[in-house]
């Protein structure tokens, strides 16, 4: 059992696998909703629009768009908004485009495949 304190409140919790206190967690993601309902609603919103109607930061609605919860709106949209971590290509959500998406998922196959096994049997004698 792993016990953290909250980095929103700092309240001590039990933590599993975020580090907000389970009513942080239930904060943040009323925020979300607000954020994602609005989006939903108003499409051609910019991010600044975004920010000034529900009141959620910028960098927090960034976080969001990195991690996949929210993708950028034709109103959001644009080159500086979210950009590939990899190539700054720029990206609707997450942290990469999908070529660079592919090619790191290509390069942890590789990683994780570790060296090939030669195939058949082998055969080794003794020398008495």
């Amino acid at each position: 059992m792993d016990i953290r304190n909250c980095i929103k409140c700092k309240k001590v919790f039990t933590y599993m696998n975020t580090p907000f206190c389970p009513a942080c967690v239930k904060e943040e993601e009323e925020i979300f909703e607000t954020v994602r309902t609005y989006i939903k609603d108003n499409s051609a919103a910019t991010m600044m629009e975004v920010c000034e109607a529900t009141g959620v930061s910028i960098k927090k609605i960034t976080r969001y768009l990195k991690e996949g919860r929210l993708e950028l709106s034709k109103g959001m949209q644009g080159k500086g908004v979210l950009d590939c971590e990899l190539c700054g290509k720029p990206i609707t959500k997450g942290k990469f485009c999908d070529a660079c998406a592919i090619k790191i998922g290509q390069d942890m196959n590789v990683l994780f495949a570790g060296p090939k096994k030669k195939s058949g049997a082998q055969i080794y004698s003794r020398n008495k």
